[in-house]
């Protein structure tokens, strides 16, 4: 339905706004928070321990050792998200700036900001409520946590092959950074960690689409 939901809309043909793209995304946008909002009935419906999930989470929680990606015995998730944080907005930000320099009117930036943070902040909660609450939500204390990381991954990862970064490249960038703030849900017991670290790639990812020629 999230999916479906961008081609729908398009065939509405609503104007609330003048800029067409921009027009697409906020309707977009809203229809977004309608979903996110139904996910978030039936899963707190279907497992109503879930609810505890929407909230920050602690954040001194032990990150669980990752050795190939650097999670060490003893780091929490100040010292994890922050870190990942740096090195994911970094990568977002070459890999889309790598695709798009030649498009890119940076004097549009400041008439474009406004828009840029509104929808990093709905495009974030949305996608975090829809891939990953619902999914640690109603599956936590049904299967181990390495299975719900890897599922929400999965998800994440492969409902990015239309977005932006898109296509194969897209849902293997898309799929580690689910992994990741999959386990941040599981492990700090809220999505804190992952609505933030989602919300700066976006701010990125808005901000270079929305100046393109």
């Amino acid at each position: 339905m999230y999916l479906l939901g961008s081609f729908g809309i398009k065939e509405l043909n609503w104007i609330w706004i003048e800029n067409a793209s921009i027009n697409s995304m906020l309707q977009f946008q809203v229809y977004g928070l309608l979903l996110s909002a139904i996910s978030i009935l039936i899963t707190v419906a279907v497992s109503r321990n879930s609810i505890a999930l929407l909230r920050v989470g602690n954040l001194s929680s032990p990150a669980k050792p990752v050795k190939l990606l650097l999670i060490r015995e003893g780091d929490n998730w100040y010292k994890t998200g922050f870190s990942y944080l740096v090195g994911i907005t970094i990568v977002t930000t070459l890999f889309m700036y790598g695709g798009l320099a030649d498009k890119l009117q940076w004097h549009l930036l400041t008439d474009m900001l406004p828009w840029v943070i509104l929808f990093s902040v709905t495009n974030s909660f949305n996608e975090e409520i829809i891939t990953r609450f619902s999914t640690v939500g109603m599956l936590d204390g049904v299967l181990k946590p390495l299975h719900i990381i890897w599922i929400s991954a999965s998800v994440f990862g492969l409902v990015h092959y239309f977005g932006s970064p898109g296509g194969p490249i897209g849902v293997l960038m898309a799929g580690f950074l689910g992994w990741l703030l999959a386990k941040s849900v599981v492990e700090t017991r809220g999505i804190g960690v992952a609505w933030f670290i989602h919300f700066v790639q976006d701010i990125v990812i808005f901000g270079m689409i929305l100046i393109m020629k």
